[in-house]
């Protein structure tokens, strides 16, 4: 089914997602495959399908009956009025951390490595003034726009992929033995702790058409996830080993740094930081309405708009006091945000889905 003049379709929800996972991916898979798994590390993503497979169904369960309704809607159906509230305040509070944290990875990420000297204050306000614009103008646009970038993006991602495998050696990606079953395993952590954002689509389900093929789109966007998680985590150890890549702090960009074609086109990483910077306006921008959605919910509000200027306000504040430097907001990603990720992106929808069977609300 097509999205309507104000619905996405579901199709157009998956792409969001995975769209917005390759900002946090591209930081944080290569580091914490080769830390935990070493030179096993780049079979990560096939170890973590499984749950979020079974994540897939269990959203595709909880909206079996409720086509019209949002996660919101269904958390208060499901947990009652005041355990359910409760429930979407900690998801409110979670999802506002995350902005402010991505706001900063994307400032910090400039300031690293292309304009040293240049005031944090100015790419945040950057950021959140076109994440201003593109949240008011609505889902449906920022889905089709989305889209084209989805497009390209993933066409330049293979392209950076293929001019790497000449530098990829297979020294550095094997032997893997039964001994790496369960580093592999551990290596998940980081993994599920970002397609954990899944569920998190449906904070706008009440926008979105034909949940019926959550299952569907749901398994193709797994397929998708799984080819790109190879692909990344192959070009990175297989270039560098995992030594060195679970020591330095952008793996992908320093791969992206060693690309020369036929010896004369080099700094190729500009292409890739160009599209960097698209995925941290559509993660940025996504989760802002998904925070505008839940305090519609959350305070039975009419409407959405005026709620975007003081969210992207709290970002812009937040993100400059969240930390001190880059390695305080890695070890918040790994310590704090990736096990609540998991918590609130695996667990309670699980648990969602177990006491809705129990009460019989789904």
């Amino acid at each position: 089914m097509l999205a309507s003049k104000k619905k996405i379709s579901t199709r157009q929800a998956c792409v969001l997602f995975l769209t917005l996972v390759y900002s946090p991916a591209i930081r944080l898979f290569p580091v914490f495959a080769a830390d935990i798994a070493e030179r096993a590390g780049w079979l990560g993503p096939i170890f973590a399908v499984v749950p979020f497979i079974g994540l897939v169904f269990v959203m595709q369960s909880l909206f079996k009956n409720e086509k019209e309704a949002n996660l919101s809607d269904l958390i208060i159906k499901i947990m009652g009025k005041i355990p359910g509230r409760a429930i979407l305040f900690l998801y409110l509070l979670w999802l506002m951390v995350l902005l402010g944290l991505y706001v900063r990875y994307y400032a910090e990420r400039f300031l690293t490595s292309l304009l040293p000297h240049t005031p944090m204050a100015f790419f945040t306000i950057t950021i959140l003034a076109v994440t201003f614009y593109a949240v008011r103008g609505g889902l449906v646009q920022l889905a089709r726009t989305t889209e084209f970038f989805f497009l390209l993006f993933t066409a330049v991602f293979v392209f950076l992929f293929i001019l790497c495998l000449t530098s990829v050696e297979m020294i550095n990606l094997l032997p893997v033995t039964h001994y790496d079953f369960w580093p592999l395993t551990k290596s998940t952590y980081a993994i599920l702790g970002i397609w954990a954002y899944f569920p998190f689509m449906f904070f706008f389900g009440d926008e979105i058409n034909d949940k019926e093929h959550i299952k569907r789109f749901g398994l193709q966007s797994t397929a998708y996830l799984v080819i790109i998680g190879l692909m990344l985590l192959i070009q990175t150890i297989g270039t560098y080993g995992y030594s060195i890549i679970a020591r330095v702090s952008l793996p992908y960009i320093i791969v992206i740094k060693s690309i020369s074609v036929l010896e004369t086109i080099e700094r190729i990483e500009s292409m890739a930081l160009a599209f960097w910077v698209i995925t941290d306006f559509v993660i940025i921008s996504v989760f802002t309405y998904m925070i505008v959605s839940i305090i519609k919910s959350l305070f039975s509000l009419s409407e959405k708009k005026s709620l975007v200027s003081p969210v992207t306000l709290f970002a812009f504040i937040f993100s400059l006091y969240l930390a001190r430097n880059r390695l305080e907001l890695a070890e918040f990603s790994k310590y704090i945000g990736l096990p609540l990720n998991i918590f609130f992106g695996f667990a309670i929808p699980f648990i969602l889905f177990v006491i809705g069977k129990i009460r019989k609300k789904i």
